[in-house]
């Protein structure tokens, strides 16, 4: 293993690393940053490659957390955890262990995105291998395995959730009868509380101003007490084959949720004691791209995989009143971030585009080839004025998009 002078800096001089982005989703799950400097107006420029990487098949997102920057990715009936220095792209360390492709009817891969919190990079495969992992220098502090230790079922498409940390605990799916949802305390791996009976989905957890964790799985958006995995309200939303996949959108005391396979959108007040459906529609079937918001406007991508994926379309909604403001049709079933007020859109064709989150109509502001090859479903990261692209044939691409950087 070798260590740069980057990686020293690191711990003598760790406020020299400025935001980070520490799980899928970013800070706050939520697929926004509040991070200003993002270049806009690009004329005929491109954004510059500072590097690139082949990590392997997969859909794990990329985090960053204290100038390094990590993904997983598959190959070989392996799958790789690479941990790189973010500036240069340099491998500072790699985490291999058995792990099949398992492509069901995609090209397979690498699910799920690393979690850190406090030094350590917690890590799941879709296979159920669970490591809890130096992040600095990748070594094991312990490991789990969620069907053999928890009696965990894994669901068809194998595990895609991100590890949620709250405080001194870290929180999972298993999709266990006997407890669907598991706490662990973060350091040693001990077993806290576990809760639930459904399968698991393919939505990481997140947690709520009253410190309550959402899950959305199989039998639809769960909300469990924090401190004892008490299931408090459910609410049922199931489609076929089980997959509920994008994260849930927590707006002022509702949640908005949406799938696809003809189910759909609604959007829950889980403010009293049965939650009450405030409206539902069909026309926002979002399959795995999560939603963005921007007070009560959200933009997402309505559309599902297969023979019409390229009638996928881009909306603004009005969380309100359920209502489409406007739509854009060409990016596939892409994905889609927020930095401040514009939206990076990442088509499944590879390309990037910006544009402005207005709720009056779509205005583009640049656009850009970034990737290559088709199923581009894995958002981009935007963090310290990088933006992180990373291919399902496993290109992982790092571009200059911040213009005080």
């Amino acid at each position: 293993m070798r260590f740069s002078l980057s990686l020293l800096l690191l711990f003598l001089f760790p406020a020299l690393f400025g935001r980070d982005w520490p799980n899928f989703g970013g800070p706050f799950r939520n697929q926004f940053s509040d991070e200003t400097g993002l270049k806009i107006n690009w004329g005929n420029d491109e954004p510059l490659r500072i590097w690139k990487l082949q990590v392997g098949l997969g859909y794990s997102s990329v985090i960053e957390v204290d100038g390094l920057a990590y993904t997983q990715g598959n190959k070989d009936g392996r799958n790789t955890l690479y941990c790189v220095e973010a500036t240069t792209g340099e491998i500072i360390w790699k985490h291999s262990y058995p792990c099949e492709k398992a492509p069901k009817f995609f090209d397979g891969g690498s699910r799920a995105t690393p979690t850190i919190q406090d030094g350590i990079l917690y890590l799941c495969s879709h296979e159920g291998d669970f490591y809890a992992l130096d992040a600095k220098s990748g070594s094991i502090h312990w490991t789990k395995n969620l069907v053999d230790d928890f009696n965990g079922k894994r669901p068809m498409w194998g595990y895609s959730g991100s590890p949620l940390v709250v405080g001194e605990n870290i929180i999972f799916e298993t999709g266990s009868p006997m407890g669907s949802l598991v706490c662990l305390e973060k350091r040693k791996g001990k077993l806290i509380w576990k809760a639930g009976v459904s399968e698991a989905g393919y939505a990481s957890p997140i947690l709520n101003k009253s410190n309550e964790i959402y899950i959305f799985n199989e039998f639809g958006l769960v909300v469990h007490d924090f401190k004892t995995g008490k299931i408090k309200k459910k609410y049922q939303h199931k489609t076929r084959y089980g997959i509920n996949a994008a994260q849930p959108l927590i707006y002022e005391d509702k949640i908005f949720i949406s799938s696809a396979y003809g189910k759909g959108a609604a959007l829950i007040d889980f403010s009293k004691r049965v939650p009450n459906v405030i409206w539902e529609s069909e026309s926002f079937s979002c399959q795995m791209a999560s939603l963005v918001s921007k007070g009560r406007y959200s933009f997402g991508i309505h559309g599902q995989a297969g023979a019409r994926s390229k009638q996928s379309k881009l909306f603004c909604l009005d969380l309100e009143t359920g209502k489409e403001k406007w739509s854009e049709k060409g990016f596939g079933l892409g994905t889609v971030i927020l930095v401040r007020d514009h939206l990076v859109i990442l088509s499944d064709s590879g390309e990037i585009c910006l544009a402005q989150a207005n709720p009056d109509k779509f205005i583009e502001k640049a656009r850009f080839q970034v990737l290559s090859g088709k199923n581009n479903w894995t958002p981009p990261t935007y963090v310290n004025g990088r933006m992180y692209c990373r291919s399902s044939k496993g290109d992982w691409v790092c571009l200059q998009m911040g213009t005080g950087n």
